[in-house]
């Protein structure tokens, strides 16, 4: 169902990029960094014993790219959590920085006493001050980070990534890119 996204990106990017041994892919190098990088499938089982990890029930379509992708980092606009690494003993510094940001992670830092309680964090952007949760109706909200309101709202997951790799395209022909350092 998500396949599209790798699709999308290698057209994007065609011959620029880089397989690590943890099988996660980089995308578009521009000084020595990495525009986007995609993290390979989780299988049910993995899933499953993410969720019980986790203690809560992800959304549907949430598991749904987690069995395409465990998280990914879209043109340096959205860092979308997965599962982390199980270890990162012998791995070198580069798979340990590309290596996929827990959910958890992300939860813990963007989740208030005041966050709706069926509200799923599973994303956030330093570019636009912003993170992103799943409601109930499992549609994609844009929150921003300071004032905690609804900036932007998507019907599905698929529409929002749709939305952030127009921008990344609207970016790279503009020539826009970002720095983090």
């Amino acid at each position: 169902m998500y396949e599209f996204l790798e699709e999308e990106i290698k057209k994007i990017y065609q011959d620029d990029n880089k397989k690590l041994r943890t099988q996660t892919v980089l995308y578009g190098e521009i000084e020595g960094s990495w525009h986007t990088h995609l993290h390979p499938g989780l299988t049910q089982e993995e899933i499953e014993k993410f969720e019980l990890r986790v203690g809560r029930n992800f959304p549907v379509t949430y598991k749904e790219f987690l069995s395409s992708y465990n998280g990914c980092y879209l043109f340096d606009l959205l860092r979308m959590g997965g599962r982390e690494l199980d270890s990162y003993k012998g791995l070198t510094i580069e798979e340990q920085v590309r290596s996929t940001v827990d959910v958890q992670d992300i939860q813990e830092i963007h989740l208030r006493k005041r966050t709706p309680k069926e509200h799923f964090i599973f994303a956030d952007s330093l570019v636009k001050n912003a993170y992103y949760v799943m409601d109930k109706d499992e549609k994609v909200l844009e929150v921003d980070f300071r004032t905690k309101k609804v900036i932007e709202n998507y019907d599905t997951l698929k529409d929002f990534i749709v939305q952030i790799i127009q921008e990344g395209k609207d970016n790279i022909a503009n020539e826009i890119y970002f720095e983090f350092r």
